[in-house]
């Protein structure tokens, strides 16, 4: 590598990065599982939890009818449906791009990588930036299409700035995710076992980051285990900044009328911010949570890589 340019460091890197993005979407079926969690979260939430949730909330709610808008109400559970929906996409979108990197170890071809001059941190990078591009398409094109679908159904009070910081929370969840399971995906020789531990992922995540049942539900010992998952960090962003705006209105409408105990209520029951040990988390901390969790991904990611490229 020492003898390559920068010039021909950076066409290496992008070279194998597109090549990387285009293994990945020739694939329809590994497209597809990559966002079977995601379905699986909607689906679950279409049949079976929406009309529990919301049912629980109109009944609390009963009394201040007269108050309040209930499409505020149905958009607090929307809100939080799209969450699980995200944090769930950085996660499993990444795990199945990363078949590209087993499959080329199955194959092979990373001993071509390592015989050659760009080997080491440049593969490492481009594998990561192939999934991580990967990611960011298939989930900001989810999070538009979500925004654009909840704010027909009712207005999300969601500002500019607010907007932006759901782009950028998931810029830095799809970076966690990716770096996190490449990490675990080094461990895996072949596509298909990676492939089979995919669907355990996409089948479990959804409980790991409060997309199924609410976190809130859990006792604080789950809550704090839970709590150092970088997605369950990225989910609680989420909801944070989508579920906020309704809640307040709906809380506002209602004034004296337990406006201030619903808020209160609805922060602690969907897990706005997260519990670790005694000390509940703040928007600010879960950012810099998943940003601490990226730096230590890469660093782990070419510390594996440098080993596993030694062997013969």
């Amino acid at each position: 590598m020492d003898g390559l340019t920068l010039s021909q460091k950076f066409n290496a890197y992008k070279g194998m990065t597109c090549r990387n993005i285009k293994v990945f979407f020739k694939d329809k079926m590994t497209v597809f599982f990559s966002i079977l969690a995601p379905l699986i979260v909607f689906l679950l939430y279409i049949l079976f939890l929406r009309d529990t949730y919301l049912s629980s909330m109109k009944s609390s709610l009963e009394s201040v009818s007269s108050l309040i808008n209930m499409k505020d109400v149905e958009n607090i559970a929307n809100g939080w449906l799209l969450s699980g929906i995200l944090a769930s996409s950085c996660v499993t979108v990444s795990l199945n791009s990363l078949t590209v990197m087993v499959d080329d170890k199955d194959r092979k071809v990373d001993y071509d990588y390592n015989s050659s001059p760009s080997n080491g941190p440049i593969v490492v990078l481009s594998y990561f930036t192939g999934a991580l591009v990967n990611t960011l398409l298939i989930t900001c094109g989810v999070l538009t299409v979500g925004l654009i679908v909840l704010s027909i159904g009712g207005s999300l009070y969601l500002t500019v700035t607010k907007v932006l910081l759901l782009y950028l929370v998931t810029i830095l969840g799809c970076a966690s995710g990716t770096l996190l399971m490449m990490v675990i995906a080094s461990f895996f020789k072949k596509a298909g076992a990676l492939g089979a531990f995919g669907g355990i992922v996409s089948a479990a995540i959804g409980f790991i980051i409060g997309a199924y049942v609410p976190l809130g539900n859990f006792s604080n010992g789950v809550q704090t285990a839970l709590s150092f998952v970088p997605g369950s960090h990225v989910a609680a962003i989420y909801r944070d900044i989508l579920m906020s705006g309704p809640t307040e209105h709906v809380a506002n409408a209602m004034g004296s009328n337990g406006g201030a105990e619903f808020l209160e209520s609805i922060r602690e029951d969907f897990s706005l911010s997260l519990t670790m040990f005694d000390y509940k988390t703040t928007q600010f901390f879960s950012f810099m949570f998943i940003v601490g969790s990226i730096i230590v991904g890469l660093i782990l990611n070419i510390v594996l890589y440098k080993k596993a490229s030694k062997r013969k």
